[in-house]
């Protein structure tokens, strides 16, 4: 049997592979499978980020695009650090799920001609974005691979010689902990939606759970995405990689603050309330599409000039760590606390109605916030979007624990480097979910070996540092979650600094629980990197270090003396990118096999 964790579209992506290769599935998800919940309102809702995607899936499926100009901007977005292997699969194999999505009803976006309309979003080459529902991508896709899903349901038990497999799903659940017997995964411990635990016994489990931006005050991600499943696989032994890297989206509504009277002038109004801080807060922060930067909008400071023309040849299309970066420079400059997003000329190109027209859902949004975006600008700065980091996982979705699958954001894989293209997570969530169902669904217990010994994920494993956890994390613990929140955003934002990063470790010393662990080891990984790159950056290290143009493994274990902090507590070594001759051949081998 295979216990997927997660109904995202890595999760489902897995399920419905899984079952499709003749596996047992059953599916956890803490929220409802179809989001509607009981009829008092009282049951499992819908849960994660997949549903609040808006922006689209990026693929090569035009006529005059290619993948070798998908995977070279999804290289150079990953600044030096891309897994090489992992990028080709997610192209080749991204236009082929897209297509396989089209055939079979998707319902995307179409222009007047009929043909899938395809959008332009920041250091994409072409126009390769695909949309579903304007700016609803993420809910449509969604809904989309829930009804497959569902189509299976209620659970069929696999009779002989018939195929396909049998799936079975539980909503409102949750998983405490991996159990692991003799050094591999073997099943889980789960609580129901009545509170009830149990043990079940699993041949494989893919964990699908999503990443960890939301431990940051101002996240655009929904509150439950908090490193749940990364932790679960730490506790279990697997080796973790690339946490440092965090990507904030450039465009996230300041929420409380008024509209000048003309930005464009640089005319200004007065703030009318704080950005919330609290790191647990009921509502996410409204996240405002790259692709209305794609359609034509621009980000003007508190003076109303343009502050990106000069700063990168694309200006407001350059990558997001660079226009990041350049609005949390432009905050820093004005002592301000938002920049403005200026969308008026996509109205003023398109026709009245052109915005309530193409992103039906931020228009609506913003009117309920008394913000006519057609008229005036949207008061906007960044905020945690992604994650990079997460269990080490090659592009199968096989950890350094045998029986441990991860796919989506909770994975590292190396396919976004130190920082990832626009449009590029569903497209993961579609491909490393599909593939991680199909190799779970292979997967035997004690049938060989699990990796071979000449890959990335191996070399990252043969070089993981041991990264140890104060063991006061969980004894007299006086930091709140809230306060935790506040450290994390303050150290492990935009700009980091060593000075910064200690004394945050200081407050997650002082905290309990996943959130402050997590926060721990995400911080001892940001101070070993010495240098700024993708979405790392520091400020006392303002170069790139050709040195340290490698990803690094970390394997957490859980006693340290509390004195030790930072660097003191993480040590060992780091991996080279580029997979030897022998594992390119088996990547070849692998592409032609799926």
């Amino acid at each position: 049997m295979i216990l997927v964790v997660g109904s995202g579209v890595a999760g489902l992506s897995a399920a419905l592979a899984a079952v499709r290769e003749g596996g047992d599935v059953l599916l956890v998800t803490a929220g409802a499978l179809g989001g509607q919940g009981s009829a008092d309102g009282s049951g499992p809702r819908l849960l994660g980020n997949t549903p609040l995607a808006q922006g689209g899936i990026a693929a090569a499926i035009g006529a005059a695009d290619r993948v070798a100009d998908h995977l070279q901007d999804t290289v150079a977005a990953g600044a030096g650090l891309t897994q090489l292997d992992a990028a080709e699969v997610l192209v080749v194999e991204g236009a082929r799920r897209m297509r396989e999505l089209l055939d079979a009803g998707f319902a995307a976006d179409r222009d007047a001609a009929g043909g899938v309309a395809l959008g332009l979003e920041a250091a994409h080459g072409r126009e390769r974005i695909v949309h579903a529902g304007g700016d609803r991508t993420g809910a449509v896709l969604h809904a989309h691979l829930a009804s497959r899903l569902g189509g299976l349901m209620p659970e069929r038990a696999r009779r002989a010689g018939a195929p396909g497999g049998s799936l079975e799903v539980r909503e409102g659940a949750t998983v405490e902990a991996l159990t692991v017997e003799f050094g591999a995964v073997v099943g889980a411990t789960v609580r129901d939606a009545r509170g009830r635990v149990s043990t079940v016994r699993a041949d494989a489990v893919v964990l699908a759970t999503g990443g960890y931006a939301s431990l940051y005050p101002m996240s655009s991600n929904h509150p439950s995405a908090r490193g749940a499943g990364v932790m679960l696989g730490a506790r279990a032994g697997a080796v973790l990689a690339d946490l440092e890297f965090v990507q904030f989206h450039p465009t996230v509504l300041v929420e409380g603050l008024g509209a000048p009277a003309d930005v464009r002038t640089g005319a200004r109004a007065d703030v009318r309330a704080d950005v919330r801080t609290d790191a647990r807060a009921d509502l996410r922060s409204l996240l405002i599409s790259e692709a209305v930067r794609g359609a034509g909008a621009v980000l003007r400071d508190a003076r109303g000039a343009r502050f990106m023309l000069g700063r990168h040849p694309r200006a407001e299309l350059a990558p997001r760590d660079v226009v990041s970066l350049e609005v949390h420079r432009a905050l820093e400059r004005d002592d301000a606390r938002e920049v403005w997003l200026d969308a008026t000329p996509v109205e003023r190109s398109g026709g009245r109605g052109a915005l309530r027209r193409r992103f039906p859902g931020i228009s609506r949004a913003l009117a309920a916030r008394g913000i006519d975006w057609a008229r005036d600008p949207v008061p906007v700065a960044p905020a945690a979007h992604y994650t990079m980091g997460g269990i080490a996982s090659d592009a199968w979705g096989r950890s350094s624990v045998p029986g441990l699958f991860a796919a989506g954001e909770v994975a590292a894989t190396g396919v976004h480097g130190a920082n990832r293209l626009a449009s590029n997570s569903l497209l993961e969530g579609l491909v490393f979910g599909a593939r991680a169902g199909v190799a779970a669904a292979a997967y035997r217990p004690g049938g060989g070996a699990w990796i071979g010994d000449d890959g990335a994920l191996a070399g990252l494993i043969r070089a993981a540092e041991r990264c140890a956890l104060a063991a006061d994390l969980e004894r007299g613990a006086t930091a709140s979650e809230a306060e935790i929140g506040r450290a994390v955003g303050s150290a492990l934002g935009i700009e980091r600094s060593g000075a910064g990063l200690a004394r945050a470790d200081r407050v997650f010393r002082r905290g309990a629980g996943d959130a402050a662990r997590l926060a721990s080891v995400v911080g001892a990984a940001a101070a070993l990197r010495t240098e700024s790159r993708g979405a790392h950056l520091r400020a006392d290290f303002p170069g790139s270090d050709p040195a340290q143009a490698r990803r690094r493994g970390v394997r957490v274990i859980e006693a340290a003396p509390s004195s030790a902090s930072g660097r003191e507590r993480c040590a060992g070594g780091a991996v080279s990118l580029r997979a030897p001759a022998s594992a390119t051949s088996h990547r070849a081998a692998e592409q032609r096999s799926a």
